[in-house]
């Protein structure tokens, strides 16, 4: 069975997050577990603002557990990236932080991280206020072990392709725009590559429509990967 992380509820409509890992359990290297916990952290006020939520639940911080951030990027405008810090139990934990609503957060053993193969990913979608009947954006994270995975690339259901950066621990984070989705340009396949450009894990991402009554009635389905893609 995949190892599902525990996701913290949002709280605002249209936030739904699925994740997805396909080796057996192995932890992560010493030189990786380095750079994530030295990764710049975030500050005083998003620490707190992390934190107090989450007093008294598996996803709790240790007390002097450093919060980092990871993958930062700007889209529109919103600026995004991934929190990540040890929890009590010793579990790594991590998540996206949604500009202008709140922070997704799950935890993992480093084993689990990658029980399923070298690349661990979350797939979410938001919508916009307001607006029922598509996505506003489809959001990947998640993290990959660099020991056999180098490059990350995302496959398009109108078949094109972009490369998702690794950021120095692995963590990784891609924003697909309304103007994209709008297109019909859904994420459809995301490949880590090792070394040699070898595809070693192969994940189907595709999310599904939104599950609300005016997209129904609208009639509004995912778009099928061209039979170039696959």
């Amino acid at each position: 069975m995949p190892v599902l992380l525990t996701v913290a509820a949002l709280g605002v409509l249209g936030v739904v997050t699925l994740v997805s890992r396909a080796a057996a359990p192995k932890p992560m290297s010493g030189k990786q577990l380095g750079a994530i916990a030295s990764a710049p952290r975030v500050s005083a006020g998003e620490a707190a603002a992390v934190r107090e939520p989450r007093r008294g639940k598996p996803t709790e911080p240790a007390p002097q557990a450093a919060i980092t951030a990871h993958a930062r990027t700007t889209i529109a405008g919103e600026v995004w990236k991934i929190v990540s810090y040890r929890a009590e139990s010793g579990a790594l934990c991590a998540g996206v932080t949604w500009p202008g609503e709140g922070q997704e957060m799950g935890c993992a053993t480093e084993e689990e991280w990658f029980a399923r193969g070298p690349v661990a990913v979350s797939i979410a979608a938001r919508q916009a206020h307001g607006q029922t009947v598509n996505w506003q954006n489809v959001v990947l994270s998640g993290l990959v072990d660099l020991s056999h995975v180098q490059k990350l690339e995302l496959v398009s259901t109108d078949c094109s392709k972009r490369e998702i950066r690794l950021d120095s621990g692995g963590f990784f984070l891609d924003v697909t725009s309304p103007g994209s989705i709008a297109q019909g340009a859904w994420p459809y396949q995301l490949l880590g590559e090792d070394e040699t450009g070898q595809v070693i894990q192969r994940i189907d991402v595709e999310p599904e429509p939104p599950d609300t009554a005016q997209a129904r009635v609208a009639g509004i389905q995912a778009p099928a990967a061209r039979a170039a893609c696959t």
